[in-house]
């Protein structure tokens, strides 16, 4: 926090637990269950963590080794976070046609460790799951009804990003590291065994024609290609292509994967929130999903203003006032005599996203003014270079 503070930041950092980084550090990347010693550790350093300012815990249990944690142990860390009153906030465990699954996993550990829960870019992925996502919003509003805090948040877009490797080799596969994968790709049975794997997962996303490569230092011409394009180039099986990937040290990709429908359905319930699920990039040769410059810009100005889906009112709300709630900053998020000035000011009729999926390193247009702090960081519509950001730690009273 004291670097941040120091060098300043173009936004304010607010941080969480990273469940995935607490297991690699006590357990490192094996694929199996903590011992009592190893637990007892993680519960310590959480217990570090959060009384030095995390406002919750995140998990991405689709990742390694975070998804070797089963419910039991991510339930006892978030009894340590709810101690603090800190939240739950979970990259869950399947977004597919397990995602209903996952969804009560969520909630389950919400409950038995009496904290609030926050289901991240909440979607259905594969058009095998579409649909998915409003039966789960059912589930969460029911709970909610019930008296369960629960929310989630989306990106406004039909396309997520993440690693080749997560999206096609299965988690058992990836266990102890990338050193470990090719070990086993090079096992004839256990090799056989994921390549098997590989190819149902690639049969599901069209053959990767829906997979495109974002980053891969490697091969720098693959980049902007799906999967299916650069194996028709290669005189490659679409299999081939993921195995040379994962051995090069693998590739980040954009996954074309959800509905347009479920996208305009999810982005009008009340407690979802709006968040990028991106981070800042420097403009280079890499193709990163436009949501990292577009998406409040999109949720705005396509979404609200000109196709309707919601009011501009809800819009603003979703990326404000409701992030604020869930996280529990009471003194930013609304336009109020005493809170912090982090302020957007926008023209109604400019406001539009100017990143593509082709030309992604494009800044939104439209927005005039942003106050960070009360500190102009851009000023008729100019960036001012003001890194008067700053790391926003959670002073909290300890739960009775």
């Amino acid at each position: 926090y004291s670097k941040i503070n120091q060098a300043g930041a173009g936004a304010n950092v607010v941080h969480l637990l990273p469940q995935g980084s607490l297991r690699r550090e006590v357990v490192g990347t094996d694929r199996r269950a903590a011992t009592s010693e190893e637990l007892q550790e993680m519960v310590r350093l959480a217990e570090k963590a959060m009384a030095e300012g995390a406002w919750g815990m995140s998990t991405g249990l689709i990742y390694v080794p975070g998804t070797y944690a089963d419910t039991n142990e991510l339930v006892a860390l978030a009894k340590v976070v709810a101690r603090h009153n800190g939240i739950y906030a979970s990259h869950i465990r399947n977004e597919n046609v397990r995602l209903l699954k996952a969804v009560d996993e969520a909630m389950e550990i919400g409950r038995r460790a009496k904290l609030p829960v926050h289901v991240s870019h909440f979607k259905s992925s594969g058009r095998e799951s579409w649909g998915l996502v409003r039966r789960a919003a059912e589930r969460i509003a029911a709970a909610r009804k019930a008296g369960q805090v629960v929310t989630a948040d989306q990106y406004p877009y039909v396309a997520s990003s993440t690693s080749l490797d997560a999206t096609v080799i299965p988690t058992w596969a990836r266990a102890g590291g990338r050193k470990e994968l090719v070990r086993r790709l090079d096992d004839k049975e256990i090799g056989q065994r994921i390549r098997t794997a590989i190819a149902e997962n690639l049969s599901r996303k069209e053959n990767g024609r829906v997979l495109k490569i974002a980053r891969y230092s490697p091969r720098s011409d693959w980049v902007g290609k799906s999967v299916a394009e650069i194996a028709e180039g290669e005189k490659l099986t679409t299999v081939e292509v993921a195995v040379q990937v994962a051995r090069n040290g693998g590739a980040a990709i954009v996954n074309f994967s959800m509905s347009e429908e479920d996208v305009r359905h999810i982005m009008q319930v009340r407690w979802v929130a709006t968040a990028s699920d991106g981070r800042a990039y420097l403009p280079g040769a890499d193709r990163p999903h436009p949501r990292s410059y577009g998406t409040f810009a999109r949720k705005l100005g396509h979404y609200a203003i000109r196709e309707k889906v919601l009011g501009l009112p809800a819009a603003v709300r979703s990326m404000t006032g409701l992030p604020a709630k869930i996280l529990g900053l009471k003194d930013r998020g609304v336009l109020r005599v005493g809170t912090v000035a982090d302020v957007a000011v926008f023209d109604p009729k400019a406001i539009r996203d100017a990143a593509t999926f082709e030309d992604p390193h494009q800044y939104s247009e439209g927005f005039r003014y942003v106050f960070v702090n009360g500190r102009p960081a851009v000023f008729r519509g100019k960036p001012t270079g003001a890194l008067a950001g700053r790391a926003v730690v959670h002073e909290q009273e300890k739960a009775k």
